[in-house]
């Protein structure tokens, strides 16, 4: 009888073959992001006021829902709060109220979970889910091995891992944080500088209408989790191609600092909108430095439409986005001045994305 098993050669053809259909459907198109002045494209519309009945260390992640309500989390204290669009305090939410004391939870990332929940997660560890009224939902001592950021998709949970075990992935998980999906994404083409820079802490995924989207340390642009075939990825100009990846070192090895700091990072990717998408990149070249900003403190914001109604722009800016939602990016302020003379909260700063092409 004729063997019909398929000879290793005609084997290696058919995978090379099949593969080269899935790169060619797979292709994206590539349209630059001209830079232009930040107030072309933001206007600071509000200050806001926090409560200063509430005391609040460092904010390093904000969260809005659709009313304009700020989630707040504050990584001194490893608590989060709930304010008002106007500053005053409606709850407050600690670990405590779902884990066992001798657990320690440091809120990476919290994010309003529908209407009804909040949902906390720890970089590669617990997870919890809220009531609004700060009261226990749900709760994980393990989302996710490696988990670095979640977004939130209607009542779905994404989270993305760090890349462990040469797999990419994006779990998605109900609010009761059951897993529903598991999803192979793209691996970062760094595997070092991913592995010793995980950008800005828990913002290297965020959820739109047509789904979440992604970022690398080397990425031109954020990366939609279910790829389709009009994705479009937009280059800003101050973005540099960095050939090569980092050498195996300590974390925090000082060569290995310098050495990232030779290019861009891309380091967060946050929802001004449902439709609306702003990557941000750290450690721009020289020649985009403004002389009066330290160098450290500018970042570079590429800002385009998932549907493509607005041309894509870019622009520098001393200003750090800590959130987004409703059309408009937060950032943190200095502390305010009480009358009393002592230092209050630190002020959020509202900004309001003035669509390219509109005036």
């Amino acid at each position: 009888m004729r063997n019909s098993t398929p000879t290793p050669l005609l084997v290696y053809l058919v995978v090379f073959l099949l593969a080269g259909c899935r790169s060619q459907e797979s292709a994206v198109h590539t349209v630059r992001s001209p830079t232009v002045p930040f107030d072309e494209l933001f206007v600071l519309e509000d200050t806001v006021r926090l409560d200063s009945a509430i005391l609040i260390g460092q904010i390093a992640f904000i969260d809005v829902n659709p009313s304009g309500e700020i989630l707040v989390t504050d990584h001194q204290a490893d608590i989060t709060h709930l304010f008002s669009s106007s500053g005053d305090h409606l709850q407050s939410y600690s670990a405590f109220a779902c884990l066992s004391h001798d657990v320690h939870f440091y809120p990476w990332s919290t994010r309003f979970l529908g209407n009804e929940h909040v949902v906390a997660m720890q970089f590669a560890g617990p997870a919890v889910v809220f009531k609004m009224d700060g009261s226990c939902y749900a709760n994980t001592k393990m989302l996710m091995p490696y988990a670095k950021a979640i977004c939130i998709q209607e009542d779905s949970i994404f989270a993305q891992q760090v890349w462990t075990e040469e797999q990419a992935k994006a779990n998605v998980y109900s609010p009761m944080l059951e897993k529903i999906e598991e999803i192979l994404i793209e691996p970062p083409r760094l595997i070092s500088l991913n592995m010793n820079y995980a950008g800005q802490r828990g913002r290297t995924i965020d959820c739109f209408d047509d789904g979440p989207y992604y970022v690398y340390a080397e990425s031109m642009d954020a990366i939609p989790v279910r790829p389709s075939s009009s994705e479009i990825q937009y280059r800003p100009d101050f973005f540099q191609w960095r050939p090569e990846d980092l050498p195996d070192a300590p974390p925090h090895d000082i060569n290995m600092r310098r050495r990232q700091k030779e290019y861009p990072s891309t380091i967060a990717v946050f929802a001004l909108d449902g439709s609306t998408r702003m990557v941000s990149y750290s450690d721009l070249e020289s020649q985009w430095h403004s002389g009066d900003i330290n160098a450290d403190r500018q970042l570079g914001l590429s800002i385009s439409s998932n549907s493509g109604h607005f041309p894509a722009r870019s622009t520098i800016t001393s200003v750090y986005p800590q959130g987004a939602g409703n059309g408009h990016f937060y950032a943190v302020g200095e502390n305010e001045m009480l009358s009393d003379g002592n230092y209050g909260n630190p002020l959020i700063l509202r900004y309001k994305l003035i669509p390219p092409g509109e005036e």
